[in-house]
């Protein structure tokens, strides 16, 4: 660095001493909207986790936010003196059964809509994410009357069926995007070593784009867990709820036992918060495609 320009760069140090000032300030206000956020957000959710080890008295007779005395008695009769364990058996089935059928038309989609060249296409891919923003319930009606003609209401193929309409759109369209990233040469070179498309595709493709379809997997699976206004529809029958729609029988007009309802709240939130947290890094990865 030459003296003159040595002596430039020193020329005002209160300016370099006030900009670092104005960025540490930006900083702190950032992180503190941040934090606050966070709280507003995660409260509720940790006093809900934390009243489910309360008796009724105590959650409605001391202040304190952590148990003085944590029970499992809520978790007791949630369990065996309540239907609450066929809806979260339900919930499971169908999640499962919506993740795994939408993960797999998104991957097979999203690959033949990227490898494949035609008229349109890009017109095609967006127009796909465009149904993604209709509101569900604009489906309810359709597919109630196709499955009651079919006689398959209350059954749990058809809220996988209408689950995976709702979170298709959006996984194929990241699942696009995705498969944009991976070479076509590694699959060229596999080629001329005589695999065939499908190996290529299940030994090459599939472990480089595992990042986006965990996380249209994910994606998929929340939409499923929470899906209310699907199965309200489609799904009549006490036996054949999941806990969104059962769990609104405990709020009762006259009395509520919110030490049942905070358990099977905390029973609920916990899967996915467990999946996210082991899964986070391929989350990220996922989704940052997309941007």
């Amino acid at each position: 660095m030459s003296e003159k320009t040595r002596t430039k760069s020193f020329e005002r140090p209160d300016q370099f001493i006030e900009t670092h000032t104005k960025r540490r300030l930006l900083k702190v206000v950032q992180y503190s909207v941040l934090i606050g956020l966070l709280i507003y957000i995660a409260f509720p959710v940790l006093w809900m986790m934390l009243s489910a080890f309360k008796t009724p008295s105590q959650i409605f007779g001391t202040p304190h936010l952590i148990p003085s005395n944590p029970t499992l008695e809520n978790f007791s009769v949630l369990l065996t003196e309540t239907v609450f364990p066929t809806y979260l058996g339900n919930s499971i089935i169908v999640a499962i059964g919506a993740t795994l059928l939408t993960t797999t038309l998104a991957t097979l989609g999203g690959y033949g809509l990227t490898r494949s060249e035609f008229r349109s296409k890009k017109t095609l891919a967006r127009t796909v994410l465009l149904t993604y923003m209709f509101p569900p319930i604009l489906l309810g009606i359709p597919l109630y009357i196709i499955f009651y003609n079919l006689g398959l209401l209350n059954t749990p193929l058809v809220l996988m069926v209408a689950h995976t309409a709702i979170a298709l759109p959006f996984c194929l369209w990241l699942m696009w995007q995705y498969f944009q990233t991976v070479p076509i040469a590694y699959e060229e070179s596999a080629w001329i070593y005589g695999a065939t498309r499908f190996q290529t595709f299940r030994k090459i493709v599939l472990p480089m784009a595992l990042p986006g379809i965990i996380a249209i997997a994910i994606f998929a699976f929340a939409v499923s867990w929470n899906d209310f206004t699907m199965a309200v529809v489609l799904m009549t029958e006490t036996s054949a709820k999941t806990f969104p729609v059962g769990i609104k029988d405990f709020l009762a007009s006259q009395q509520v036992n919110w030490g049942i309802v905070n358990a099977a709240g905390f029973m609920i939130i916990v899967p996915p918060l467990l999946l996210v947290f082991f899964l986070q890094k391929y989350i990220m990865v996922g989704f940052q495609i997309g941007r």
